[in-house]
Order: structure tokens, then C-alpha cells, then sequence
């Protein structure tokens, strides 16, 4: 019983955060613009990732797409805070070998989870070279489903149990000078999860590294 309620607690809290979250952000970035200041930015931002979910067996990567915005305050010239809102898929792939009724066969396994994810980084830009940031993404799970094969027969897909929030670190490399345009950039981040994807599996932890290419609208 306990173990339920606790659940819900945290279900519960972790939509309210996300709204709340969600919500600052977009009063901010209305203030920005509204106020026309130049130390605030604001873009769009789209790249390819890799994830998988640390503490399964035969755990493999996975390719998934991300797509969102940013806004982007100076807090000096070589230093600012940037807070994302984006879509990106997540999960893993997997296959291994199991012994059927004559041979061996192999099973092919896909975790495909979708999250809506807000990060919110520290950056310092070291002048003409490149940037280096780290700081908290917040993630909410939208949907998830587990597909299996065996063999040569077709995709079974079944609902997976997982869970709606996730919380850890990013750590990343950004530049704006591999363009000649600076309103374009590109940036390497490195995500750590610090909670469980899937429930009742023993410990499981979301790690993925993700390549992306902004662009400055204001």
C-alpha cells in the first residue's frame, strides 16, 4: 500500500512540476520578447540521439530524433543559462540468442519510450574555441512500448510499465564556430538519469548522447 501511494505522489508531483516549469518558461521568454532585450535569446533546435537503459541484459542503442526550443539569458559575456523544451524518443534495442524447439534463434527486443524534456544548463564559452555546459534535465514520459521478434516472425508490441518522471544530469560541448553563420550552432550533450524507466525490473537507468544543430531566431 505504501509502496502504491508513493507512486502516486510522485506521478502527481512530477506533472505539477512539469507544468510549473513549462509555465516559467513561457512567461520568461513572453517578458523577452515583450521587453525586446538583447541579453535574452530564443531559437530552435533539432538533432539525432543514441540511448539505452543502463541494468538490462544485452542492452544496445538506440537512434531516436529531438526536436524543440530554447531561450537563453547573458549573464555576462561569456556566460548565460539556457532552458530547453523539446520532444526526443528514448529507450533501447536489443537482441540475443535463445534455443527454440530445433536451433537457436535470435530475439529482438525494442524499448521505445517518448519524452518531453526540459533542461536547464550553466554555460561558459571560451572566446573562438568552444563552450562547455552541465546542469538538470527534467523529463516526462508521454508513451512507451515494449516490441519483441523471434526469428523471422512479426513485431509483438506490448504496453511497458514505465515510469512518468525522470530527473538527471546533461553534461555537453557546444560552438558556433564549425558554421560560418553565428547564428547557427552545434552541441554534444551527455545525459545521466538518476531515477528507473521501466517499473519493477530491478534498478534501470536512462543514458543517452544526443548531436543537435541550433539556430538564433531573436
Amino acid at each position: 500500500m505504501t509502496r502504491i501511494l508513493s507512486r502516486n505522489i510522485i506521478k502527481q508531483a512530477s506533472k505539477g512540476l512539469i507544468t510549473f516549469l513549462a509555465v516559467l518558461f513561457f512567461v520568461i521568454n513572453g517578458g523577452v520578447l515583450k521587453a525586446q532585450n538583447q541579453d535574452y535569446q530564443l531559437g530552435v533546435r533539432g538533432g539525432i540521439g543514441m540511448s539505452t537503459i543502463s541494468g538490462f541484459q544485452n542492452n544496445g542503442l538506440k537512434l531516436g530524433l529531438a526536436i524543440g526550443g530554447f531561450g537563453r539569458y547573458f549573464i555576462a559575456e561569456n556566460m548565460s543559462i539556457i532552458v530547453d523544451i523539446d520532444y526526443s524518443m528514448g529507450g533501447q534495442q536489443s537482441e540475443r540468442w535463445i534455443t527454440g524447439d530445433r536451433d537457436e534463434l535470435k530475439e529482438y527486443r525494442k524499448y521505445r519510450l517518448h519524452y518531453i524534456n526540459m533542461p536547464m544548463l550553466y554555460q561558459y564559452y571560451f572566446t573562438d574555441i568552444l563552450g562547455l555546459e552541465g546542469g538538470f534535465n527534467f523529463r516526462y514520459c508521454v508513451a512507451g512500448n515494449l516490441k519483441t521478434k523471434i526469428g523471422n516472425d512479426k513485431w509483438q508490441s506490448a504496453d511497458l510499465k514505465y515510469n512518468n518522471f525522470d530527473f538527471g544530469l546533461i553534461f555537453g560541448v557546444y560552438t558556433d564556430k564549425l558554421i560560418p553563420n553565428e547564428d547557427f550552432f552545434v552541441s554534444l550533450r551527455a545525459y545521466f538519469g538518476f531515477l528507473d524507466v521501466v517499473q519493477e525490473v530491478g534498478s534501470n537507468k536512462n543514458v543517452s548522447i544526443q548531436v543537435s544543430v541550433g539556430y538564433t531566431i531573436y
